[in-house]
């Protein structure tokens, strides 16, 4: 079942908060302490690690999830009918101009039933609550290809490609995308 993404946009304010769309009840909340062994699950795999957190080690850990929060801003999950279903945060911040995106993960469970856009919609509408921003940045790598549609799906440009260079030394292309709001 696909939720609506326009029908999640219009009712979101600032978290938390409980919307019922095609009878399941969508909550938005900051990450809890307990969220984080479920959200280390998530990653199926190195690649997905990679996609959501480059900087990790696989499996993903308690700590180094409770490490890449301390140091970012909105750790935010999705929950659909109480079980966490996705999670993102924003690990930059300037105020009244932009923020970006990352750590962007939803539950093998719940894919392809528009979680993503639901948490790509509702950090967009934080930052734009919380911190007065005219656009969000995002970056996601070539290889992702399912991200990289999703995203632009959702409006966001690409502006800049960086190099990256993963921890088994391979060369990635890092796409850094924004969208005007």
């Amino acid at each position: 079942m696909f939720l609506d993404t326009n029908a999640i946009n219009k009712q979101i304010c600032l978290y938390p908060q409980k919307i019922l769309i095609n009878h399941m009840e969508i909550k938005i909340r900051n990450v809890q302490e307990n969220d984080l062994k479920t959200i280390c699950n998530f990653p199926q795999d190195e690649q997905e690690l990679y996609f959501m957190f480059p900087k990790a080690d696989y499996p993903l850990t308690v700590e180094q999830l409770e490490n890449a929060i301390k140091n970012r801003f909105d750790a935010t999950v999705i929950l659909l009918n109480d079980e966490i279903a996705g999670f993102a945060n924003f690990y930059e911040v300037k105020e009244n101009h932009y923020c970006s995106i990352g750590n962007v993960i939803v539950s093998p469970h719940f894919r392809n039933h528009g979680i993503a856009s639901s948490l790509i919609t509702t950090m967009e509408h934080i930052g734009k609550e919380k911190y007065n921003i005219s656009e969000l940045h995002l970056s996601c790598f070539d290889t992702n290809t399912k991200g990289l549609l999703l995203y632009t799906k959702l409006g966001y440009k690409p502006y800049e490609i960086e190099k990256w260079i993963n921890n088994a030394n391979q060369v990635s292309a890092l796409i850094k995308l924004k969208k005007l709001l």
